[in-house]
């Protein structure tokens, strides 16, 4: 209700985690930064060989690395890299036993979700039939 009343709330950062372009980790992030890396490189792949900016800031580190197969399969790779780095911040946060309605995650993204979102319009299109429900984010 703090909200409607003007009340102000706290908020504690107990945790933070980051998988990022300079690092795979937030140590390996801040460290990246501390020295001046950028994490951006040239796009190399053959879809981007027509775009007019060919390059771009890419998470390198691969997800597989830190996820179950069936986690791996079953998600966005945007959804991989939020869930790797929630796992860091929450380890980083001893593991607490925190009451989930007191519990948020803050995840900054510029379009997660969409190459998943337009390959499984491409499968309804295409095929007619269901797109996989567990690969829309």
């Amino acid at each position: 209700m703090a909200a409607v009343t003007g009340e102000s709330i706290g908020v504690v950062v107990t945790g933070m985690g980051a998988m990022t372009p300079v690092g795979g980790t937030l140590p390996e992030t801040w460290a990246g930064l501390l020295a001046g890396r950028s994490g951006v490189a040239a796009l190399e792949d053959e879809w981007a060989a027509t775009l007019p900016v060919r390059i771009a800031g890419r998470v390198t580190a691969d997800p597989a690395d830190h996820l179950s197969m069936r986690e791996f399969r079953r998600m966005d790779r945007c959804g991989q890299l939020a869930l790797i780095a929630a796992r860091e911040a929450w380890v980083q946060a001893g593991t607490p036993g925190a009451d989930p309605e007191r519990l948020a995650v803050v995840i900054g993204s510029g379009y997660g979700g969409l190459g998943t979102t337009l390959a499984q319009a491409r499968v309804l299109d295409n095929a007619g039939g269901p797109a996989g429900f567990h690969r829309i984010p």
